[in-house]
């Protein structure tokens, strides 16, 4: 089977007992490790290699270029993740204190930052949004037609777009020609209009200015409406989008269930809508924290994916899926923090990921990026033990 066809099978619950890593995401300075520690991978300004290298042709999964939700600007997925802003703001040291800078960031919003780890997230002075005239002018960088959103040959297969070197033949041809998945990041509803006011701000602006929150709300519906709209009528097909929110802390929801009912389901089923009507069958809806008031919402949305099952906020995905079968397609949910620990805590990992494929519907990832405190030896024990618990020979390849 292709990686695709694989995928679906997978999705439909009806390929159980196969493994599907949805990638290996890590902090670069745990890839840094890893390479001083012996890993055969020389270049990290793109996944290529290391996907290949980790993973194999086997779980090659793809997302197009034109975005509506978060983006990792930095190498491999990496800080800073910026909203999809077209233009991008320009970035502007204000201050040099030392050890750190002042600037004006990607974003619009003025951060202090540390020079030598850009990636560490900064400490934020000052949001862009604050008021209605404020957002008038900052929505104006969130138009979903602007040019800058789809440059030339966007729709076609290149090497520069694919994050797997690119197969020969392939240069050029359309993503309808593909044998892996293709997906899109499409839909933020509150996670980035969260990030252009800050959490406090947007709180009290719920019961302050609940107008000004619905607007945000509404108009990043818009964003990924047309978007999706313009993508279906060029005839490309999406397998899975990535609906990104962040809106849960360890305990549960940032703001109220009714809240999420009354201002962001009508916009969640708008999307989901246009999204089944093109055939999409896998809806990711992205959110750290504890989930769990909002799981039924989102399900009741038609969202029928989640990732990534954080189990410090005591999302275990075991519970979860005895609780929601086939409803619900799990992403993650292995417990980065053991992966630092020794074979015995990885194990239990492994444990956990041999009775989640049973049944189909889950994808291996950690729950989060892997932190730099994981060995190269810690993860090809993890990667090589969960690869042999595959009932497919051909799925079962060895990292030495």
């Amino acid at each position: 089977m292709t990686p695709r066809e694989r995928f679906a099978a997978i999705c439909s619950f009806e390929r159980t007992n196969d493994i599907f890593f949805w990638g290996i995401d890590s902090w670069n300075e745990a890839f840094r490790r890893w390479i001083r520690e012996g890993m055969p991978v020389k270049n990290l300004q793109s996944k290529k290699e290391l996907n290949l290298f980790l993973l194999g042709w086997q779980d090659q999964n793809e997302c197009i270029k034109p975005n509506a939700a978060i983006k990792g600007m930095g190498a491999n997925n990496n800080p800073p993740w910026v909203p999809p802003l077209d233009p991008l703001f320009e970035t502007k040291i204000l201050k040099d204190e030392g050890a750190h800078v002042v600037k004006i960031d990607y974003d619009g919003a003025i951060v202090r930052s540390m020079k030598d780890d850009p990636e560490v997230m900064p400490q934020y002075l000052e949001y862009p949004v604050k008021d209605k005239k404020s957002w008038d002018e900052y929505k104006k960088r969130l138009d979903p037609y602007s040019p800058g959103r789809w440059t030339p040959g966007w729709d076609r297969m290149t090497d520069d777009k694919l994050t797997w070197p690119i197969r020969e033949g392939r240069e050029g041809e359309s993503y309808e020609k593909r044998d892996f998945p293709l997906g899109m990041m499409a839909l933020t509803l509150f996670g980035m209009p969260r990030n252009y006011m800050g959490l406090e701000n947007i709180s009290i602006a719920i019961y302050d200015n609940i107008a000004l929150v619905e607007e945000m709300i509404e108009w990043h519906c818009y964003l990924s409406y047309e978007m999706l709209k313009k993508v279906f009528q060029t005839g490309i097909t999406l397998d899975w989008v990535w609906l990104w929110e962040d809106m849960c802390y360890k305990k549960g929801s940032l703001v109220s269930p009714e809240f999420v009912k009354k201002y962001m389901v009508p916009r969640y089923r708008r999307v989901v809508d246009i999204l089944r009507e093109n055939g999409v069958k896998v809806l990711i809806l992205d959110s750290d924290g504890n989930t769990e008031e909002l799981l039924p919402i989102w399900i009741d949305c038609g969202i029928n994916a989640h990732y990534p099952f954080e189990i410090a906020s005591d999302m275990d995905p075991i519970r979860l899926r005895k609780k929601y079968g086939k409803n619900l397609i799990i992403v993650g949910g292995v417990d980065k923090r053991s992966l630092s620990k020794g074979k015995k805590e990885i194990d239990e990992e492994v444990a956990k990921v041999k009775e989640l494929i049973k049944y189909g519907g889950y994808f291996v990832n950690v729950d989060h990026h892997i932190p730099p405190d994981v060995s190269y030896e810690n993860l090809k024990y993890f990667l090589n033990q969960v690869h042999q618990l595959s009932d497919y020979p051909e799925i079962r390849r060895m990292i030495e």
